[in-house]
């Protein structure tokens, strides 16, 4: 979506990468605080140069996202399958998907795209996302700005239902549930594109 929108307009930007993130996985000492501060520190960068701000967080950042509009001025707010809750394995039945939702979720072979970078991801680093986005996930009643949230009906990680929760508590915000799309939009080009769309339409050519 970066590449696509960025090929299309002109603006600054901060794009960051989590400690322990990044095309190797190194996940052992990291702690949820440095990620939030990560994201904290790619807002003040990108305030002291310009005076309009859009945030777009996807999963854990959408979390993050949100809680920085919460507390500093964000004009627009775009969230991609935000992290506010996740999916248990007990509770798969509460996701609402119809056995072909499954097929097509097989289809797609997400397991087999990501399971070399799965192996690498500890117990610790997911207990240190659990409890910052505990921290970080509520307040949205107190959120401004303009605000999207974009998520797939194929989510298996994140459960959609949640995004529809958190678009009633923030004020005035807008909600698009794409029907084929898994939690990584980027897998499939037919998700990417409806992602590309949704974002240029709301960031750029609303009015």
């Amino acid at each position: 979506m970066f590449v696509y929108l960025k090929s299309r307009y002109e603006f600054e930007y901060e794009f960051p990468v989590y400690p322990g993130h990044g095309t190797v996985l190194d996940l052992k000492k990291v702690t949820g605080d440095e990620w939030y501060q990560e994201a904290w520190d790619a807002y003040t960068e990108l305030r002291k140069r310009v005076n309009r701000i859009y945030v777009i967080g996807f999963s854990m950042g959408g979390v993050f996202g949100a809680h920085i509009a919460q507390k500093e001025n964000v004009e627009k707010l775009l969230l991609i399958a935000p992290a506010f809750d996740y999916t248990k394995i007990t509770k798969l039945g509460e996701l609402g998907l119809t056995p072909t939702h499954f097929s097509e979720h097989m289809k797609l072979n997400m397991y087999g795209k990501i399971k070399g970078r799965v192996k690498d991801i500890p117990f610790r680093a997911f207990q240190e996302f659990k409890a910052i986005v505990e921290t970080k996930k509520e307040g949205l009643e107190n959120i401004s700005a303009d605000t999207l949230i974009v998520h797939g009906k194929l989510d298996l990680l994140v459960p959609y239902k949640s995004s529809i929760r958190a678009a009633e508590r923030i004020p005035g915000a807008g909600l698009e549930l794409l029907d084929s799309a898994p939690h990584l939009f980027a897998y499939t080009e037919e998700s990417q594109l409806e992602l590309n769309i949704s974002a240029e339409r709301f960031l750029f050519k609303d009015g």
